[in-house]
């Protein structure tokens, strides 16, 4: 195609007088140079540039001149694309290459076209300006073209990046203060250029699709700005000793002070891609030798990326996350989908103690992630029929979304599906399927670390040795650590008494690490809409855990304490650690519709009570209610004797007593289970026997350890930072 292009301009401007001229102008434009931030700038006097634009679009083809030519060029997946002499030309067969359709520029699905454009075009650079970044016409997609060498910094990444070819992809020592290594996908490496600007990167690569997903996890890792949909940047593309390289220049305006300014401070210089790249067009001739190194400077400075933005995109690039394995659902026969391969509903199900998939038996089953994650992983897979709230009030079964890679494995006679998934992609799911996306930013980043700290204290307890339990398990109920406590029962008065004292322990999935639902953290995958207000409070806390005395913090959290928080021990085993403690809450008693809308989900809040509630039964079906959530059949329940309290007030133990016998229950949450249909708000309650009815009367929601929800997004929306939401549900702990 090289070849087709001098003889396309030429033909072109042979019947194209008015931007013949331009040309012509072009080839006596005064040029300097200027050294600036390491290399060799070109400052270009331009005043004959302005552009033809006649009337609408011009890159529309209803809006092309009579007598305008057309080379075509066909992108991936039938994008087809027009090759055009650009009429206001900066270089010697300046193009423009615009989509065939009226499109908003942008650069998402065709950084692969601006590839395989470089590769057609052979001794061409291609460039792209983001909207908002120098571009004249953000409504119309995009690229431009001009021969090889111009640029200055193309020069610089030639150089560098040929160095590093020579040295195996290591940076040479010589090279180590102009270039550093950032990362890699394949056989793709983006390096930062420490000189010239803030924000430039070059990459290489030898295929066209690794150097696209490095190119994107670039771009996924910058901030966009407002409303925008795209990040602000400047992209060049071409093909050089048989591999791709490329340039971004990341910006932070698109217009300078100086363009703005009156008087000597005032240059009407719009930088474009050009500019960035260190070839300058000064469309004023006032200008042109006026321009120094501190007007540049201050130029370059004011539309490049904020030195504080460069820093947190270089974190961006270079932080990791730990995997995890969650289980999301079990049952005889699992439906799922992979994304990628477009085959639609597929099944597994149990059958000889195997999994089978397709008339295959397997003893464990894995479908990897087909796509790199970048700053947030996409969708990879779908399960159906997943069961959520499983035994609360909003339980129901739904379709759902994850990313990361899907294993099953065979579990108690049925088929699990497990989710391996980085740890921050799982927290972006578990913040928005547990309250709004929409709640508060600090409340948001206060969860954030909290449920952060409570996953990897769970790990590490997983992966720590484990100690001799104080009692046998209850058989058939793996997930439940039980002690029938027979010794204490012996001990007292009423021999027939029976104790059922038993806590739900997270430590106790032994084929994964969490569960998908409330029993651990609630797991929806990418089902709920995840807004930018949760993905920028796992970025601004990435990796930020709570430490008490160095060991990781089991931050356990609720939705409503009643007014008072709980100790763990009112809830769990026996122990306590100091930071969850027994303290007054004054922020978690408000009806404010608004914030209580940002914390609570559609099904969330069909539930009004959350600070008082009331709950009423009549002795019949109390007495009905309990035999079948317990198991247990004392017939009529006579009453209900608190034997224990927490320091909240929520009940640790409780005897019942019916005609046909007596039982003590505890802790709290198998007191919940055991007095309602789903779970009773909570186990801090009187109780009165008024008539033929019996009367629960409560305060909160949850076991109240750690961090109340509700109290938490009013402290957010009364001007706490979340670092001060947890010191005081926290305290002592350190972030």
């Amino acid at each position: 195609m090289a070849t087709d292009i001098d003889k396309f301009v030429h033909d072109q401007l042979s019947v194209w007088p008015a931007v013949a001229a331009k040309y012509r102008c072009l080839k006596r434009a005064n040029t300097r140079t200027l050294s600036y931030g390491g290399i060799l700038v070109t400052l270009q006097s331009n005043p004959g540039r302005l552009p033809i634009f006649d009337h609408g679009c011009p890159l529309c083809e209803e809006n092309y001149m009579a007598h305008q030519h057309t080379l075509p060029f066909e992108g991936r997946k039938g994008r087809k694309y027009n090759i055009l002499v650009n009429r206001a030309p900066i270089f010697p067969n300046h193009l423009v290459i615009t989509r065939d359709i009226h499109v908003p520029q942008t650069i998402w699905h065709r950084f692969p076209d601006m590839l395989d454009l470089a590769s057609s075009l052979g001794d061409y650079l291609v460039f792209y300006n983001s909207p908002n970044s120098g571009t004249t016409v953000p409504g119309h997609a995009h690229f431009q073209a001009c021969p090889r060498g111009y640029m200055p910094l193309e020069r610089a990444a030639d150089r560098l990046l040929r160095s590093v070819a020579a040295a195996g992809g290591e940076v040479p020592q010589e090279q180590q203060s102009h270039l550093e290594f950032v990362a890699s996908v394949r056989d793709a490496q983006l390096f930062h250029y420490k000189h010239f600007t803030r924000g430039v990167f070059m990459l290489r690569a030898l295929t066209a699709k690794s150097m696209s997903k490095m190119f994107y996890r670039l771009l996924d890792c910058q901030t966009l700005v407002g409303e925008e949909t795209e990040p602000r940047f400047n992209a060049f593309a071409w093909c050089a000793e048989g591999e791709f390289r490329a340039l971004v220049t990341i910006r932070g305006n698109d217009l300078p002070r100086h363009y703005f300014a009156e008087g000597e401070e005032n240059f009407s210089i719009r930088p474009g891609a050009a500019d960035m790249a260190g070839f300058v067009v000064v469309p004023e001739v006032k200008d042109f030798d006026r321009i120094d190194a501190r007007i540049l400077g201050e130029i370059l400075d004011d539309v490049s990326i904020s030195e504080e933005e460069e820093k947190r995109l270089l974190w961006r690039l270079v932080r990791t996350q730990p995997k995890i394995e969650v289980g999301i659902l079990a049952a005889p026969e699992i439906t799922f989908e992979i994304i990628s391969d477009g085959a639609g509903p597929q099944k597994v199900c149990y059958r000889e103690g195997k999994i089978d998939y397709n008339g295959m038996l397997y003893d464990e089953l894995v479908f990897e992630a087909q796509s790199v994650s970048t700053l947030f992983a996409e969708p990879s897979f779908i399960l159906h029929h997943v069961t959520i709230g499983k035994e609360f009030h909003w339980e129901r079964q739904q379709e759902e979304r994850f990313a990361g890679a899907l294993k099953f494995i065979v579990d108690e006679g049925k088929v699990q599906a497990v989710n391996i998934i980085g740890l921050e992609d799982y927290l972006l799911s578990v913040i928005a399927s547990e309250m709004r996306a929409t709640a508060h930013p600090e409340f948001l980043k206060a969860h954030a670390v909290i449920s952060r700290s409570w996953v990897m204290s769970l790990i590490q307890k997983r992966r720590a040795p484990r100690a001799q339990s104080g009692g046998p398990a209850l058989p058939g109920s793996p997930s439940l650590v039980t002690w029938l406590d027979g010794k204490r029962a012996s001990e007292r008065a009423d021999a027939s008494a029976r104790e059922i004292r038993r806590w739900f322990n997270h430590e106790d999935h032994r084929r994964f690490d969490v569960c998908a639902d409330d029993h651990c953290q609630r797991y929806q995958g990418l089902t709920m809409v995840v807004g930018e207000a949760v993905r920028a409070a796992i970025d601004e806390t990435w990796g930020q855990v709570l430490r008490y005395d160095g060991a990781l913090v089991d931050a356990r959290f609720h939705k409503c304490c009643g007014g008072r928080t709980e100790k763990f021990s009112s809830a769990w085993e026996d122990i306590d650690y100091p930071y969850l403690t027994v303290k007054e809450d004054p922020w978690c008693n408000t009806r404010d519709k608004a914030i209580l809308s940002q914390v609570l989900n559609d099904y969330d809040l069909q539930t009004q009570d959350f600070h008082d509630w009331e709950v009423r039964y009549t002795r019949e079906e109390f007495s009905a209610l309990f035999a079948e959530r317990s198991g247990l059949d004392l017939g009529a329940v006579q009453s209900l004797e608190v034997l224990e309290r927490g320091g909240s007030g929520r009940i640790v133990r409780l005897r019942v007593q019916g005609e046909k016998g007596s039982v003590i229950i505890g802790k709290e949450l198998i007191i919940r289970k055991f007095f309602s249909r789903s779970h009773l708000y909570s186990s801090w309650f009187d109780v009165s026997f008024e008539g033929p009815e019996i009367v629960f009367r409560g305060h909160g929601w949850g076991h109240g350890v750690g961090l109340c929800q509700i109290g938490a997004a009013v402290m957010a929306a009364s001007g706490k930072g979340y670092r001060e939401i947890l010191s005081f549900y926290y305290p002592g702990s350190v972030l």
